[in-house]
């Protein structure tokens, strides 16, 4: 009652927002009605999955899940579903789901539209998306539901510990809390999930990382990119704006590259900033680059071309993975990780903890703190033998092998709650 006045109160706030985007070009006018519950009926299937992915991250999640769905059920009906542009974006290169949208907001009357045409058996939220009439409006449909990928970060503890009295009706609806880590599963317990529902799977990403590109295709990318074959190359993924009094973390990579190529001023430096608006300020920052969409070539290129970073990380000698100089809690560590390539990050990794953790405890990653010792880092992995390089990217290819078969275990428990 007080969840939907608060919403009812906001109600002209979303509105004004949401026509600001419009306005801006931020919001897709084509699929602006699925934002309050207009989409088209789902067809039939053996079954129909709804599975919910807010951005970019959760959707690279969501990935192994899907191909898994369609793998078990290649009749069924997969919806996916996002929040953000970029997210709704990388989802329509999903081969494995049926149809994507939008997710809607939650008004008890889109939700309750928005599910009457999909009819799902089952909503799948990856990490953690805790909407209470969405989610009671599905268990009064019958269907079943579960949290896949479970996580809940430093932030999100503090403001579900606050808004508890208001998540509890939705946490009640969840059948099972499928967590990345028992650290997450003791979480997950503090903001009111039932503990006999709650328990700890691992992280889906793991399944998704990519296999190594073979010795040809870096070759072949290395030519594209206009490096030369042995030539030094150091990555920078998913850089960050400033916050709380940390510049822009471009700032603080050229100037740990000003050290660097004092010791090797032929290093190329790769920078592919996490969001793509942002790539007239990055190379405001970055004097002399280049990009990567004119087919240009230079010592400091910038990516901003979308979805290229995974497979760039395997021509690179040593990566820096971005949001964790300024705090914004880091970004993936498992792409670089799965090309073998050692991964270094900031002191803000609360969104990546466990990853980063099992990365340093494996010697395939290290963690700094400022410009200085970023660069001192980067000269450090840089000086490695060739066996030296080749025994850490055993290590780090090794270690993201150990930790796949998540999505199948988590799937096998979805499977179960629909008594299948």
């Amino acid at each position: 009652m007080i969840y939907n006045l608060l919403l009812f109160l906001l109600s002209p706030l979303l509105l004004l927002y949401y026509a600001f985007r419009l306005a801006t070009g931020k919001e897709d006018p084509a699929h602006w009605r699925e934002r309050w519950g207009s989409y088209t009926k789902a067809g039939e299937g053996s079954l129909r999955f709804w599975v919910h992915a807010v951005s970019v991250g959760e959707v690279m999640a969501a990935k192994p899940i899907l191909r898994e769905l369609r793998k078990r059920h290649p009749e069924a009906f997969l919806l996916l579903t996002t929040t953000t542009r970029g997210g709704r974006e990388v989802a329509q290169g999903i081969a494995s789901a049926s149809a994507v949208a939008y997710f809607p907001l939650d008004f008890p009357w889109a939700v309750a539209q928005a599910l009457k045409a999909v009819r799902p058996d089952a909503v799948l939220l990856m990490e953690w998306e805790i909407w209470p009439n969405f989610l009671q409006a599905a268990k009064r449909q019958g269907a079943k539901v579960a949290v896949l990928n479970g996580r809940i970060s430093d932030k999100g503890l503090r403001r579900g510990l606050k808004a508890q009295w208001m998540m509890a009706s939705g946490l009640a609806c969840v059948d099972l809390f499928a967590m990345q880590s028992d650290e997450d599963t003791r979480r997950a317990g503090l903001v009111g999930a039932p503990p006999e529902r709650t328990r700890t799977f691992g992280n889906t990403k793991f399944d998704e990382s990519a296999t190594m590109l073979s010795i040809e295709e870096r070759v072949k990318l290395r030519a594209e990119l206009g490096i030369p074959e042995g030539g030094l190359v150091w990555i920078c993924g998913s850089t960050r704006d400033g916050k709380d009094g940390i510049p822009d973390e471009e700032v603080l990579i050229i100037e740990a590259a000003k050290r660097v190529r004092e010791r090797f001023p032929e290093l190329r430096l790769i920078v592919a900033p996490r969001h793509l608006e942002r790539v007239e300020a990055v190379k405001a920052h970055l004097p002399g680059s280049v990009q990567r969409s004119k087919g240009e070539h230079g010592a400091t290129l910038i990516l901003d071309t979308f979805g290229e970073l995974g497979r760039a990380y395997a021509i690179a000698d040593v990566a820096f993975i971005g949001g964790s100089l300024a705090p914004w809690g880091g970004q993936s560590v498992f792409q670089p990780l799965a090309q073998g390539v050692p991964a270094l990050f900031g002191p803000n990794m609360n969104n990546q903890r466990d990853i980063a953790a099992l990365a340093i405890s494996e010697g395939a990653g290290e963690q700094v703190t400022d410009a200085v010792g970023l660069a001192e880092a980067v000269c450090r992995w840089l000086t490695l033998s060739p066996e030296e390089k080749a025994q850490n990217a055993q290590k780090a290819r090794g270690l993201i092998e150990r930790n796949q078969g998540v999505s199948v275990k988590c799937l096998d428990a979805v499977e179960a709650l629909l008594g299948r």
